[in-house]
């Protein structure tokens, strides 16, 4: 088969988030099935590439259509103030129309699947129909995976986050199938925020995991890892404040910081940078006063098993969330977890033996929780690596590529076996 993904986000290019982990996973298993597999993606510069067997398709953003000339500069300032991440989905989306019009011809391909954030999917090229409206122009099937909510977080002001629903719901709507990795975002995110009324299916993103033996020897449970961008809604800021409340019994304790440290774009996220750099100078020139505090920069995939194989507890303190990556990850290198009871986090940690929740936004709660874990040292090391083969198991390249045949529906299924 002939398989498209249209996905802003792509390694090596941009940075390893939520979506560009899916789409790296999704083609590289795809490929390894033997299908042809092309990723469309953001890029610096228009180009095509082969990666891995894998068609690589850079796209440069084209440019907002504004009217050009002096009388128009108050309408353009107004939009790139109000509504900047509206206008970024919005270029974006009419960017995947242009190149998939005049670069690729999408009849050529079976099925293209984008992991919906802005709008991806909103103008995809209109089936060609005949006067009595029967298509007579092979069209692919779309899928639309509702992958990152869009959140009153995100948006400046309620008009640009009612366009940016507006563009994700004509996105979900064009689409032939609707497909979530968590139930949250099928019940709560996709009916309610959304209100779209199609059905939805709840099928867990494929992962790649590393083949590197886990260094159990390394791992103790005083070592916290916090991993994710460096901003509010990713809660470090919860989880540093837990740690200052624990006082004393918190000298043991080592927490590790990987994520990226990106220009803040609101006040929010600023206030959550200038807190850790702070806490960071303070702990550097305090060294043995309270908890240690490393901050590890940004991390490249193939490094992560080395941070994963130094923690005992992986904290998701995050304020939103859909069902992230790293809690599995995490659980794959004998990790504890230790998050937060919002979006699909529940749902990963629903039993004692993978971790422990705690209210969003509690810190004197987290505080509390990461006291019990430590009591509980024994018990949860002794769990460790039975939780890890299961994980393993559960999202092996086999187990995740029969769930993506199950969401293309029986004829890929069919075709795929023989």
């Amino acid at each position: 088969m002939k398989i498209g993904i249209i996905s802003r986000e792509y390694p090596p290019l941009t940075h390893v988030g939520g979506i560009a982990t899916f789409s790296a996973a999704c083609a590289s298993l795809l490929t390894l099935h033997g299908h042809e597999v092309h990723v469309v993606c953001n890029g610096l510069e228009t180009k095509r590439e082969t990666l891995s067997g894998i068609t690589v398709h850079r796209v440069k953003m084209i440019e907002h259509h504004f009217k050009k000339g002096k009388w128009f500069f108050p309408i353009r300032k107004w939009y790139r103030k109000h509504l900047p991440h509206y206008l970024e989905a919005l270029t974006w989306a009419r960017t995947v129309e242009r190149y998939l019009t005049t670069h690729l011809d999408p009849g050529e391909f079976d099925l293209f699947e984008y992991p919906e954030t802005g709008g991806e999917g909103a103008f995809f090229p209109k089936r060609i129909l005949s006067s009595s409206g029967r298509s007579i122009h092979h069209h692919p099937k779309l899928v639309a995976r509702i992958h990152t909510s869009w959140m009153d977080s995100f948006a400046n002001n309620k008009l640009e986050k009612f366009l940016i629903l507006r563009l994700q719901r004509i996105s979900c709507n064009r689409a032939d199938r609707l497909v979530s990795p968590s139930r949250y975002m099928a019940d709560t995110y996709l009916s309610q925020t959304l209100r779209v009324k199609k059905k939805v299916t709840v099928n867990h993103n494929p992962i790649t995991f590393w083949e590197k033996p886990i260094d159990w020897e390394n791992k103790k449970l005083v070592h916290l890892l916090f991993v994710g961008r460096i901003e509010h809604r990713k809660g470090l800021q919860v989880l540093l404040n837990a740690l200052t409340e624990m006082g004393q019994d918190a000298n043991s304790i080592k927490l590790r910081v990987v994520g990226h440290l990106h220009h803040p774009t609101g006040q929010l996220d600023r206030d959550c940078q200038v807190n850790f750099e702070k806490t960071l100078k303070i702990k550097s020139a305090n060294p043995d006063h309270g908890f240690a505090l490393e901050y590890a920069g940004p991390g490249d995939h193939s490094d992560m098993p080395k941070h994963y194989d130094w923690a005992g507890i992986l904290v998701l303190p995050s304020l939103m969330e859909n069902y992230p990556y790293v809690a599995l990850e995490g659980l794959s290198r004998g990790c504890y977890l230790v998050g937060s009871q919002i979006g699909g986090i529940p749902e990963i940690i629903d039993r004692a033996s993978r971790g422990i929740l705690f209210e969003s936004e509690n810190s004197t709660q987290l505080a509390g929780k990461i006291r019990e874990c430590i009591c509980r040292d024994r018990e949860i090391s002794e769990n460790a690596r039975d939780i890890a083969e299961q994980i393993r198991s559960e999202f092996s390249p086999e187990a995740c590529y029969i769930r993506l045949m199950e969401v293309y529906g029986a004829d890929f299924t069919k075709e795929s076996q023989e």
